[in-house]
């Protein structure tokens, strides 16, 4: 039976493996970024260069000012000066806004199709305009002027006794670390459950799953498809660590990379590698699932049925990464959840990365990962067992639930 396990396992990669549908799989981790990209640079590229026609209702000095710095500001000031006659050609559309500036205040008047107006820079380019106004008025000096215009310098450090760095840079890793490591998992679980559904699921449909038994053993399909699914998994990670580490050493020296750096410098080897097995066990602990839900199936129509389950436990910490209380340390209902097993790989990873949580603590979380594979290992073979020759026509979800419910505690009919 021990020489079973791997035939199974090597029949599983190989069949896999040698499909196109596997390389796909490469880039279908991210496909939600390449689309985003090409969107984005799609409306950059198709977006209007126009500048926007202004009218500027002010003193003099304030409109001369402002046209003098239009380019800048991206507007072109016309000829209007009377506050009626732009406001009438604004309700004709003929121009795209009205700026009114009196006493200190200013009020940007547009219509629906109007071209945009960068209102920020210019409303910082009118408090400048307003604070120099004063500056004269008040007979300040150029260096008193350039005082008051100098903002406060706030520098934050987090500290502790392994190293500091910028809270700015410690608020990006966690943000991105979370948010990264929860899709990631979500995609990988639902591409791979998906696959170790269908190999079990078309044995079933087909009726091979008798023949196959009589030649082997139910323990020796459930580790088979288990192990070689999760070295197919295996070897898509290490297709991207490979080629990460050819990126970055080919990018060492790059602009940009210089700028990722610092946000960068607390993830080390040990940081990496511990990340790397929390994602391992736990993606594997979802592929046992999958392979209990899958051996109640009778047929092919009922795969997406089956994994609606595992899907729908996987959400859990996408979810919960996605949402803001997973960037913060302090939050009770975070802090036990990176200690769950199925759930700690999305949370966990960002609370060590950014301090939250020591080595001890992350180790313990990798501990009951670990252990709650082998619980999950040991019982769904008893399931599998169970359920990979049975046939019916009940809805999955109840099949599923009255399989991991004990004699004594369910209903008599």
């Amino acid at each position: 039976m021990n020489k079973q396990i791997p035939l199974v396992a090597k029949h599983t990669y190989l069949s896999r493996i040698k499909k196109k549908s596997f390389w796909w799989l490469l880039v279908a981790p991210f496909a939600p970024v390449l689309v985003g990209l090409v969107v984005g640079l799609a409306v950059s590229y198709f977006s209007s260069d126009k500048t926007a026609n202004i009218a500027v209702i002010a003193p003099a000095e304030t409109r001369q000012a402002i046209k003098q710095e239009q380019k800048d500001l991206k507007l072109q000031v016309n000829d209007q000066v009377d506050e009626k006659a732009a406001k009438k050609s604004l309700e004709k559309e003929d121009i795209d806004a009205v700026l009114i500036v009196k006493n200190d205040q200013g009020t940007l008047l547009t219509q629906p199709k109007s071209e945009e107006v960068d209102t920020s820079k210019l409303k910082s380019f009118l408090s400048s305009l307003a604070l120099s106004e004063k500056a004269a008025k008040y007979k300040l000096t150029q260096a008193e002027v350039a005082d008051l215009k100098s903002p406060f310098q706030l520098t934050s450090k987090v500290q502790d006794k392994n190293q500091s760095k910028d809270s700015e840079a410690a608020d990006t890793v966690k943000q991105m670390l979370t948010m990264a490591i929860g899709v990631l998992v979500f995609i990988i679980v639902s591409i791979y459950a998906s696959i170790i559904g269908n190999e079990i699921a078309n044995e079933k449909s087909s009726r091979i799953m008798e023949t196959l038994l009589a030649a082997s053993s139910a323990k020796a399909q459930y580790y088979g498809k288990i192990i070689g699914v999760a070295a197919l998994l295996l070897t898509q990670i290490s297709i991207y660590v490979i080629a990460g580490g050819a990126a970055a050493l080919l990018s060492a020296n790059a602009s940009w990379a210089k700028v990722v750096a610092p946000y960068l410098s607390a993830l080390t080897p040990g940081f990496w590698f511990f990340t790397l097995a929390l994602i391992i066990v736990a993606t594997a602990s979802y592929l046992v699932i999958a392979a209990i839900a899958a051996s109640l199936v009778n047929d092919q129509s009922q795969i997406a049925q089956a994994m609606t389950p595992v899907s729908m436990l996987s959400l859990i910490p996408y979810v919960v990464a996605l949402s803001s209380s997973a960037t913060s340390g302090s939050n009770t209902f975070v802090k036990v959840l990176s200690y769950i097993p199925l759930m700690g790989q999305s949370i966990m990873p960002s609370q060590l990365a950014n301090h939250y949580a020591s080595w001890w603590q992350a180790s313990l979380s990798l501990i009951l990962a670990i252990a709650g594979l082998i619980f999950l290992l040991h019982f769904g073979l008893r399931l599998y067992k169970k359920n990979v020759l049975s046939y019916s026509d009940e809805n999955i979800t109840k099949q599923l639930i009255a399989s991991i419910t004990p004699k004594r505690f369910r209903t008599k009919k």
